[in-house]
């Protein structure tokens, strides 16, 4: 059975299971709540809470019994329950929102509203919570036996993986094919799991530097494998390598091929590296930052983080400013079922108004066909022999299989939505109003997004990928002066942190073809200067090449001719960064 077509079999069962299971032991208050749960779950899979489960349950459990408390505690709606939406709206969304990854912010913040909307009683709030409880034992419990197979640390079967990944390739390479880029997935997911995680952001220990390098080197071999066109011979003895990686001494490395490419060589200083790494003896245990660290770090972090040049920032705070507006509105005029007005801006919200048009007409063409749907069913419903309780239940599970079946359809995915929200609302008012009251708050919903989002604070993908290219170019720049600090003698134990952050600041780039030669610009500097800086961390370097490689960063010298095999492709890569680093700052 096809891998996308068994996952909707099996997020449509979860669905209604928990529709069934929440309805059975919470009651009905909390159906809507299990659902959201449900999608928040599936939302969440992009995100790996399998490193530290028990952090990351206490972590979805936080964050749901306070959304439980504060919606209890603003039903009916008061002046300091529109202060703690407004903190669990931003809170929510700028602790949730990814950048181009994932929106798992919305079905939270749906959760929120819908509890809100169906408040509960004080004899019955622990039931909410309880209910809570167990949407976080499943958000949580799902993604670990998703993700349980993800690589978090070096282990024998991980390094067995990256080692069989380059294996594959060289395969192809000796039987003529080419290989792409994209081919080494173990080590870019395994990378990836790692610099997500505070500790190897901001206080990498000593083994997990190492881990590092070994994963930055195995990526940089395939890069050069992708790209280099090696004799049979140098393929095979990169093979034989590989196999003996953890019994080769670091001498070794070069012995028993004839070198006759820089690529070559390249590639046996990054297997260098690794074997070198791998002979380290070193401690698993965290040490604690100090105080002055600590300081450092967070006080650029604090200001990245929380200003308005922060997309991040910008976009949770509209967010929780037009739901406070709503609140405030919904409590001065006393306005009927504004639950739609919520729900509709959530899902209008989007960080970037390069996005607002296209989303704003899909949300209206939704309304007005679910609309549609919703009369013509209103018209058959006296002749339907069964009654209006069964009629709405059977709405429902069409309109959640039409949810997961067409996931990315827009327009069929908010049809769908907006079919079960005036169906269900059949519960509590007469249809017309029902009908007047969804086109009402959908139409003001999306008129007033629409001009708040251009009006205030607007943002673009062109402003953020253009922020983000500038601040790589700093970062590339900083790279270029730890090697420079590196060569007089100082040290360069921030090297691991600045690369992660490189990484991290990529993954928030939206490549085009206008700037698609910077982007690849960018990526060559940094890996040919964490490539300097990982060698000279093993190997250390003579007087000659610790000149060389000044006079080339300050005086814009040439590599020295008279420098050994392995010293000469450190001072050439050296050379090509700076002319590399020269074009970037061009390009900007």
């Amino acid at each position: 059975m096809d891998k996308g077509l068994k996952r909707r079999i099996f997020m449509f069962s979860a669905l209604i299971g928990a529709m069934l299971f929440y309805m059975i032991f919470f009651g009905s208050k909390n159906t809507a709540v299990g659902i959201m749960i449900i999608i928040a779950a599936f939302m969440n899979l992009n995100e790996d809470l399998s490193y530290k489960p028990a952090l990351s349950f206490v972590k979805v459990l936080g964050l749901l019994l306070i959304m439980g408390i504060v919606s209890y505690l603003n039903s009916p709606i008061t002046i300091v329950g529109c202060i703690l939406t407004f903190l669990v709206v931003f809170g929510t969304t700028f602790s949730s929102y990814h950048l181009f990854r994932s929106d798992v912010y919305m079905p939270y913040l749906l959760c929120y509203f819908i509890m809100s909307a169906n408040s509960v009683s004080l004899e019955n709030l622990p039931l909410r919570l309880m209910a809570l409880a167990c949407g976080a034992a499943f958000i949580v419990g799902l993604n670990v036996i998703l993700n349980r197979d993800k690589h978090h640390n070096l282990s024998k079967e991980t390094l067995d993986n990256l080692v069989g990944e380059l294996n594959k390739s060289i395969d192809l390479k000796l039987e003529g094919k080419d290989v792409s880029m994209d081919s080494f997935k173990i080590a870019k997911e395994f990378y990836l799991s790692l610099f997500h995680r505070f500790e190897y952001k901001y206080f990498p220990s000593p083994k997990q530097q190492s881990v590092l390098n070994i994963v930055k080197a195995f990526q940089s071999v395939g890069y050069l494998l992708s790209l280099s066109d090696l004799s049979d011979d140098e393929l095979r003895y990169v093979k034989k390598v590989l196999s003996e990686i953890r019994e080769i001494k670091i001498e070794e490395v070069f012995d028993g091929v004839e070198i006759k490419t820089m690529e070559m060589k390249h590639i046996l200083l990054n297997l260098e590296i690794i074997v070198n790494e791998l002979n380290k003896d070193l401690s698993d245990e965290f040490t604690i930052p100090y105080k002055k660290t600590i300081t450092q770090l967070f006080k650029p972090f604090n200001r990245r983080q929380f200003s308005f040049r922060s997309v991040k920032f910008v976009f949770a705070f509209k967010m929780a400013v037009i739901m406070l507006v709503w609140e405030v509105v919904t409590m001065l005029f006393n306005l009927p079922f504004t639950k739609w007005l919520f729900f509709v801006t959530v899902s209008m919200m989007v960080p970037y108004i390069d996005d607002m048009a296209y989303t704003a007409r899909k949300r209206i063409q939704a309304t007005f066909l679910g609309i549609f749907i919703f009369a013509i069913l209103l018209i058959a419903m006296p002749v339907i022999p069964i009654s209006q309780g069964a009629v709405i239940f059977i709405v429902v599970v069409i309109c959640l299989f039409t949810f997961v079946w067409k996931l990315k359809d827009r327009l069929i995915r908010n049809t769908a939505t907006t079919l079960m929200s005036v169906t269900t609302s059949l519960s509590y008012i007469n249809a017309p109003e029902a009908i007047t009251l969804k086109i009402l708050w959908v139409v003001v919903g999306v008129a007033a997004v629409s001009l708040f989002n251009f009006k205030f604070l607007p943002y673009s993908v062109e402003k953020e990928t253009r922020n983000n290219l500038e601040i790589c170019y700093r970062l590339n720049e900083r790279a270029i002066n730890l090697i420079r600090q590196k060569c007089q003698g100082g040290n360069a134990e921030n090297k691991t942190t600045l690369f992660v952050s490189e990484s991290i600041v990529r993954e928030n780039i939206q490549v085009n073809d206008d700037n698609r030669e910077l982007y690849n610009l960018q990526f060559m500097i940094s890996n040919l200067c964490n490539f300097i800086l990982s060698y000279l961390d093993v190997n250390g370097c003579s007087d000659e090449l610790n000149n060389n490689l000044l006079d080339i960063i300050d005086e814009d010298a040439d590599a020295n001719e008279n420098l050994d095999s392995k010293e000469s492709v450190l001072a050439w890569s050296m050379r090509y960064a700076i002319d590399m680093f020269k074009k970037e700052k061009e390009l900007l």
